[in-house]
């Protein structure tokens, strides 16, 4: 993979920090370290020190959480242009989460020791760091409430609202380009990839979809809506 400076980023009008000058993302990167992470290659794991952020500068990366029988719960796939980690006050706080990449990725890793000084030169990035931190922790909720409160096919119809936002399409119809296997959209439904395909299955039976492999054309994204915030299709784990 070729890797890219923050110059001739293509993501420079998306993500938390990508559109701060480029005098702060250049002191960002030096003050950093850039590494290249191929698919399934962890970033940091649960109960590692949580000692820096991690700057998302191509790929994507998974943010989980593992239980004792070593099943993942996916809590985001997080893009181009995101932050993630943990940035704790005091030297013995952990990471609550693990994170991978989930294809080839481009990684900044600024250390807490050098963050601080950048914050203090820069009022911008630190009002951008909280903002960043702040809607990952309202991911997290969001996710933690869904999961408690929602049956899976609903949880499946929301996370294609999800990835159809940011579509230019009509407000009825969509294509949506799913970014993730089907393993990977089980895992951010809480289900097992055989529930999540006879879930596809069943919002396709039911005409709201159309499967073209990780194309999915929403027929009818007012009634998915519907659907969404309804147990119209029962829960099938």
């Amino acid at each position: 993979m070729r890797r890219i400076a923050c110059d001739d980023c293509p993501a420079r009008a998306q993500g938390n920090l990508c559109d701060l000058p480029l005098a702060t993302l250049n002191d960002i990167r030096k003050a950093g370290i850039t590494t290249a992470y191929r698919p399934r290659q962890v970033l940091f794991g649960e109960g590692n020190p949580a000692d820096g952020l991690y700057l998302i500068c191509q790929g994507r990366v998974k943010l989980y959480q593992s239980d004792r029988f070593g099943r993942e719960r996916v809590l985001e796939i997080a893009d181009q242009g995101a932050v993630v980690g943990e940035l704790a006050l005091q030297e013995d706080r952990t990471l609550a989460t693990s994170a991978e990449a989930t294809e080839d990725a481009q990684i900044c890793f600024v250390s807490r020791e050098r963050l601080i000084p950048l914050i203090r030169e820069y009022p911008d990035l630190s009002v951008r760091l909280i903002e960043a931190l702040s809607r990952g922790l309202s991911v997290a909720r969001r996710k933690f409430r869904d999961l408690a409160f929602k049956d899976a096919g609903t949880r499946l119809a929301l996370l294609l609202l999800e990835l159809a936002q940011d579509s230019d399409a009509d407000q009825r119809e969509v294509v949506v380009h799913v970014p993730y296997t089907r393993a990977q959209m089980a895992q951010r439904v809480g289900v097992s990839t055989e529930t999540a395909i006879r879930l596809l299955r069943k919002l396709a039976d039911r005409g709201l979809l159309e499967i073209h492999g990780r194309d999915v054309r929403i027929t009818n994204i007012e009634r998915l809506a519907r659907v969404a915030h309804s147990d119209e299709l029962g829960d099938m784990t």
